[in-house]
């Protein structure tokens, strides 16, 4: 704001906006008929793993949230105050908690239905593709809606967006929509390597130890975000430097270990563990 008047968002930024969304919900469905005809994808993967996200992370953890961080009425947690560091781990556990148990819960249901090292790709996009889509394009559409209502100098409308967001758009709307669009590719890689190792943990007797690991890295993963939220990291870039260092390490945590016994067994014993 400048003299008590809106500047407003450049339309450009609107525009980019408009196009990263498209694109977040074009990029999972481009992986999975890219990738198809080469690893032989089957389409019942990807709805189990779409629908274990929805589940888990949409109906489920924001019950368990409510009951441990008793938000406030305007969204304020007082845990993020009084003890950052304990919400961070809070945060980080139960993302890795609800997410990597409903992925096991996933594979095992497909177990005995879709064999071979595939699903855990299809399921990948599945879970990944349908958070882009929810958290990425819909958080798109907010900021064209929030963008549109500053611009138009709507009042009723912006007195309900946070002060932050306002000067963000109003300053910066384009960077952070590729911000944001850099994150979501991140996290959708992620969620497809993290896929592989709980589908390891299900199809391979005696790696269900992949499972709890699969948490823990996804709570590592999880941390910058965290600590963004609670404010203890200031730099919305540093936290995309970190989630990518995380993509880099997790996949070469696969390549070695997952890869590993792909190798020593092309055809996990199909079985109870």
């Amino acid at each position: 704001m400048t003299g008590g008047k809106v500047n407003g968002v450049p339309p450009f930024a609107i525009g980019l906006m408009a196009i990263i969304g498209i694109a977040m919900v074009v990029i999972p469905i481009m992986t999975y008929w890219v990738l198809k005809p080469k690893y032989k994808l089957r389409a019942s993967p990807v709805w189990v793993g779409a629908a274990i996200f929805f589940v888990a992370v949409i109906i489920l953890e924001p019950i368990l949230h409510a009951i441990v961080l008793r938000p406030t009425a305007n969204g304020s947690i007082g845990l993020v105050v009084r003890h950052p560091y304990i919400y961070v781990a809070y945060g980080a556990l139960a993302a890795g908690v609800f997410e990597e148990t409903g992925r096991f819960i996933g594979f095992r249901y497909l177990k005995k239905r879709v064999s071979g090292f595939q699903t855990a790709i299809a399921y990948g996009i599945g879970h990944g593709g349908i958070e882009m889509i929810l958290v990425g394009a819909m958080g798109m559409v907010n900021s064209i809606m929030f963008s549109t209502a500053i611009n138009s100098h709507s009042t009723a409308i912006m007195a309900k967006i946070p002060s932050t967001t306002m000067h963000s758009l109003m300053t910066n709307a384009a960077g952070m929509a590729i911000l944001a669009l850099v994150e979501r590719i991140g996290a959708f890689l992620i969620q497809i390597l993290l896929s592989m190792i709980v589908w390891a943990a299900v199809n391979y007797v005696g790696k269900w130890w992949l499972y709890p690991v699969a948490i823990v890295l996804h709570a590592v993963v999880d941390t910058p975000s965290a600590m963004f939220q609670a404010g203890l990291i200031s730099s919305q870039s540093l936290v995309e430097v970190l989630l990518w260092v995380t993509v880099i390490l997790l996949a070469i945590f696969v390549y070695y270990v997952i890869g590993g016994l792909i190798k020593r067994q092309p055809t996990p014993t199909i079985g109870t563990k």
